[in-house]
């Protein structure tokens, strides 16, 4: 039977041929066709990884984004977010040398103090320098331990040095949302190693700096320790993933943060979330459009290529009735002598596959993986309509056929 069908190959060139350049003509174009998918999904894919969409926690009617009271309820939730990343979070108090009494606050409190819980937080200035002590760098700012960074001139003015103990007595702002003021309160007096000092050197710049830097945790912790209600007043992060948004703001929305009402009342309380994802959803809903419209054509895609395969067999099949008739009148079973024509074409299909992947290969626009699985679908397809045109064949008898053509 083998030698057969490689003779009716050859005898029937034009005809192979024809197959041949059919099923590498499909190949190409199937392949065209994912990669445009493949490049518009690996585009979402990048433009996710390029874009940080930036969460700023504000009051609910977004007019105050620092100097609000954010609860510690809500940060700890957000620092065991997996949805979540860089969280920035600051708190801002005021401090005095040494102790003294709450009467002589006005002559004491001179000192700004920033707790912060990394190096690059949004609410320090830029162009802010520090120089560490040795064994120490911006890792302070994560723990909780009893050390500080000061200003140059302060230390000078003091005659401070690293490595020395300093009592610092710490006061905090109280957001009174009822009267909508702020009071300043009593914290506490604490101790606290000098670990840094910051380059006040500019005049103009060194204004806008904070006398004392902490880490953000050993603040939360005074307050704790203090039995006192801590609040952040600055609090910012990143979305881990963009392409899951709506997961992410379905978490934000559960832990408590509510979007923006403009007109809303004038609050302290940093219970609304500002998103700046405008951009990234405009450019990404782009992509998804274009994805799903040359999705939606996969089913059709499919169908055709089987339509392709049904038509070009039958019209074959239907040139080779009395070779086909032959067969059945020489007691040749219908299904064996279907065989012989679907084995002829199983070998010229592979071999447009073959030559259509090779092609696909040389453009270069997909993996190897992604080809062969392409051309997996068009082979498949394809001899799925060889298969139905061949069987609808072996149902007709001898004489029929011989009478059809």
């Amino acid at each position: 039977m083998y030698h057969y069908i490689l003779k009716s190959i050859q005898r029937q060139k034009g005809r192979s041929l024809l197959v041949i350049l059919v099923n590498c003509i499909l190949v190409i174009l199937l392949n065209l066709y994912f990669g445009l998918i493949g490049s518009y999904q690996a585009q979402l894919r990048d433009l996710a990884a390029n874009t940080s969409i930036k969460c700023i926690i504000t009051n609910l009617d977004g007019s105050r984004d620092s100097l609000i009271a954010i609860s510690s309820d809500t940060i700890r939730a957000l620092q065991s977010s997996e949805q979540i990343r860089g969280l920035d979070c600051s708190v801002i108090l005021e401090a005095g040398f040494g102790e003294f009494k709450m009467e002589e606050w006005d002559q004491h409190l001179n000192l700004l103090v920033r707790a912060v819980n990394n190096r690059d937080s949004a609410a320090l200035p830029e162009g802010l320098k520090v120089q560490y002590m040795e064994g120490w760098d911006e890792a302070l700012f994560t723990g909780n331990q009893h050390v500080c960074i000061m200003k140059e001139s302060d230390m000078e003015k003091q005659g401070f040095a690293f490595g020395d103990d300093i009592t610092l007595t710490i006061y905090y702002f109280y957001y009174d949302d009822k009267e909508l003021l702020m009071d300043l309160r009593e914290l506490d007096s604490a101790k606290f190693i000098i670990v840094g000092q910051i380059d006040d050197s500019d005049p103009m710049a060194s204004q806008r700096y904070p006398n004392i830097l902490l880490p953000f945790q050993t603040a939360w912790d005074l307050f704790e320790e203090n039995q006192e209600d801590f609040t952040a007043d600055e609090v910012s992060f990143y979305v881990g993933d963009p392409l899951a948004l709506n997961a992410f703001k379905q978490e934000m929305r559960e832990i408590g943060l509510m979007e923006i009402i403009k007109g809303s009342r004038l609050s302290f309380k940093g219970t609304a979330l500002y998103v700046q994802d405008g951009i990234f959803i405009t450019m990404a809903d782009r992509l998804k459009t274009a994805i799903r419209i040359l999705t939606a054509f996969l089913l059709p895609m499919g169908i055709l290529v089987f339509i392709v395969g049904y038509v070009i067999s039958h019209l074959l099949a239907n040139g080779r009735v009395k070779e086909f008739a032959l067969f059945r009148s020489l007691g040749v079973g219908a299904l064996r002598a279907v065989r012989a024509f679907w084995y002829e074409q199983l070998i010229l299909v592979l071999a447009g596959n073959v030559l259509g992947c090779l092609a696909a290969l040389l453009l270069g626009k997909q993996g190897i993986q992604e080809i062969m699985t392409v051309c997996g679908a068009s082979f498949g397809g394809y001899m799925l309509g060889t298969t139905v045109a061949l069987l609808w064949l072996a149902k007709e008898k001898p004489l029929e056929l011989l009478t059809s053509e």
